[in-house]
């Protein structure tokens, strides 16, 4: 009886335990609490101003995990009925909508995204009036309706994904590339330490500067 009786104790002080690891573990998830941009950024923006954020999904981690950066979207600023919104080439899994490939969305709605407090905007100043020039063939990549390149083939005609945009808008643009490419194995990384650059690249806010 007493064996028992201990066996009994023995499995409910084993469930307590389990339950207990299983609290901790549940505190220990990752709690995403969306960023907010100080009002006064948004009278220093300007159409065609690039954005770029960490993400909080795995397809983020995976993408910063294979280039090493501490970003991994991106898209390009445009004013539209007085109000700043983003277009940007997105998978329909990520942007937990319908659309796959390029969209346009508030520009408050991709900063809620941002996670650790990273997200970055800059604008072009290698070449005069760029921004004009990249917000028109910002809107010309979305009329394309073009899917999203889930294989990141910066090869591919037909599909593009986030910072491929902006490598085409660019190209299309000055006629060269202008990013920075990083070659590994069969594939090419476009970098996003390309707009860290400040001889071609004014930084405009950094969401960064304010957490520390």
């Amino acid at each position: 009886m007493k064996i028992i009786q201990f066996g009994t104790l023995f499995l409910l002080f084993i469930s307590v335990l389990a339950s207990c690891d299983s609290a901790v573990e549940e505190s220990r998830k990752y709690v995403h609490v969306p960023p907010t941009m100080p009002d006064s950024v948004y009278n220093k923006l300007q159409d065609g101003d690039f954005i770029m954020r960490k993400g909080t999904g795995p397809l983020s981690f995976h993408i910063m995990n294979a280039t090493k950066e501490d970003y991994s979207h991106c898209g390009i600023i445009v004013k539209e009925d007085d109000k700043w919104r983003v277009i940007h080439a997105m998978g329909g899994s990520v942007s937990k909508g319908d659309v796959d490939g390029m969209q346009m969305v508030d520009l408050s709605e991709f900063v809620a995204y941002a996670a650790d407090s990273m997200m970055f905007i800059c604008r072009a100043t290698f070449e005069d009036s760029l921004g004009p020039k990249i917000r028109d063939k910002a809107y010309e990549y979305l009329a394309t309706e073009a899917p999203f390149d889930h294989s990141f083939d910066l090869f591919e005609q037909d599909r593009i994904y986030c910072s491929e945009l902006i490598f085409c808008i660019l190209r299309d643009i000055t006629g060269e590339n202008q990013m920075n490419i990083r070659k590994k194995k069969e594939s090419y990384q476009l970098l996003f330490s390309t707009f860290f650059e400040e001889d071609k690249y004014q930084p405009i806010f950094h969401l960064k500067d304010l957490a520390e």
